[in-house]
C-alpha cells in the first residue's frame, strides 16, 4: 500500500546572538553628543516650560492631589534621567524616556482636566516632550 501521511517537518534551531544582562546594558557609556544634548534639551524645555506657565484655572479636590502626586513622580524621574545623562550611562536615557512618557501624558491630561486652558504652554510642552522622547529612543537604539 501507499502511504500518504506526510513526514514531519525538522526546523532547523537557530541560535539567538548572546545577549548580556539588563544590568550590564543599563550602566553601558552613551556618547556625549547624546547623553549632553538630551540634558541640555531637557534643561532647555523646564526652563521655558517654567518662564511661560500660566495659573492653573482649576485647581481643587481630588486634581490637586493627583496634580501634586504626578508632579512628584516627574521630577524624580527628570533627577534620575539628569544624573544618569551626566554620568553618560545608557540607564539616564531610559529615565529621559520614562521622563518624556509622564509629561507627554500631562501635557495631554492637562486640557483635558480643566487645569490650564489649551493654549502655547501646551502646544510648546507637547511639541518638546515629544521631542525629547523621540530622540531618547533615538539613542537608545543608536548606543
Amino acid at each position: 500500500m501507499l502511504d500518504t501521511r506526510e513526514a514531519p517537518q525538522q526546523t532547523p534551531k537557530t541560535e539567538s546572538a548572546p545577549r548580556s544582562d539588563t544590568r550590564s546594558w543599563l550602566q553601558d557609556p552613551v556618547s556625549r553628543p547624546w547623553a549632553y544634548g538630551l540634558l541640555a534639551g531637557w534643561w532647555g524645555l523646564f526652563l521655558l516650560a517654567q518662564a511661560i506657565q500660566p495659573e492653573p484655572a482649576a485647581e481643587h479636590g481630588m486634581l490637586a492631589w493627583i496634580g501634586a502626586a504626578l508632579s512628584i513622580v516627574f521630577f524624580g524621574a527628570l533627577l534620575v534621567a539628569a544624573a544618569g545623562l551626566a554620568l553618560r550611562q545608557r540607564w539616564g536615557l531610559v529615565a529621559s524616556l520614562g521622563a518624556a512618557g509622564l509629561l507627554v501624558a500631562d501635557s495631554i491630561a492637562c486640557p483635558l482636566t480643566g487645569h490650564h486652558d489649551f493654549g502655547a504652554f501646551v502646544v510648546i510642552q507637547a511639541v518638546g516632550s515629544v521631542a525629547l522622547a523621540g530622540t531618547s529612543i533615538r539613542a537608545l537604539r543608536r548606543s
